[in-house]
């Protein structure tokens, strides 16, 4: 009785057919994991810091009357203080005490951080090397930085940006894909709003602010409506995201 056995070349088929499914899916699966992954380290750093500033708002009150200039006494004027030791302080305060973090946070470049540059998605540099900020690693693997987004003179943080790098100082650094952005809502809401906030009842509005065309025409935005989009999403990443 003969047993029928695969010929090399048979088998050689096969694990060739097999080698280009998988190469077909593989990446395909990957983005699907790196979407899920990006859009749920999103969801927890927003409720962290959600959770923290009201924490915070319970100790010292609406945001709205937060002033790092009272921490320096009544002797020191607006604007004698140099605007990085304004975020500092403000961070320590009241954002810092209420968050679980690994290290010291510090007040330092990028460069000097070991990351890379963030850009947007058409490739323009939104944070350079250079770019000095306030940065805190969670210990979750997520970055906050934290900058001033004002001129310095009044000794007050209504401007306030927290940007969410949701794994640390890995690649790619691009807005909408590892990088978002956040603020503080001082005038109606005093809670935590995502950049582009204000579109957030237009979901057209917000994809076309998320994708490509749009952040090679408004470089000042940066694309970074990505992060309202995600949200207005139910903390989902969607087909149709500009990924």
């Amino acid at each position: 009785m003969k047993i029928r056995a695969f010929t090399m070349a048979e088998v050689l088929i096969t694990l060739g057919i097999i080698g280009i499914v998988a190469a077909m899916t593989l990446p395909s699966i990957m983005t699907n994991y790196q979407k899920k992954v990006a859009a749920k380290r999103l969801e927890q750093t927003y409720s962290q810091l959600s959770q923290a500033i009201n924490m915070a708002q319970a100790d010292y009150g609406d945001m709205k009357n937060w002033d790092v200039n009272q921490l320096y006494g009544t002797s020191v004027m607006p604007g004698t203080q140099d605007r990085y030791d304004l975020i500092e302080t403000y961070v320590k305060t009241y954002i810092q005490p209420y968050l679980k973090y690994i290290g010291e946070p510090k007040t330092t470049t990028i460069r000097q951080a070991g990351y890379s540059a963030y850009k947007n998605k058409a490739g323009y540099v939104y944070l350079s090397l250079n770019y000095k900020l306030y940065i805190m690693e969670l210990n979750n693997g997520v970055t906050l930085l934290f900058i001033y987004n004002g001129n310095g003179t009044t000794g007050r943080l209504d401007d306030l940006v927290i940007f969410v790098d949701i794994n640390g100082a890995s690649l790619p650094n691009v807005g909408g894909r590892d990088f978002f952005g956040f603020e503080l809502d001082t005038i109606e809401n005093m809670k935590l709003i995502p950049f582009g906030y204000s579109d957030m009842k237009n979901r057209d509005t917000l994809l076309y602010k998320c994708s490509k065309e749009y952040s090679s025409i408004d470089t000042k935005s940066s694309g970074l409506a990505c992060t309202a989009l995600i949200m207005y999403d139910g903390w989902e990443i969607k087909k149709d995201y500009p990924w």
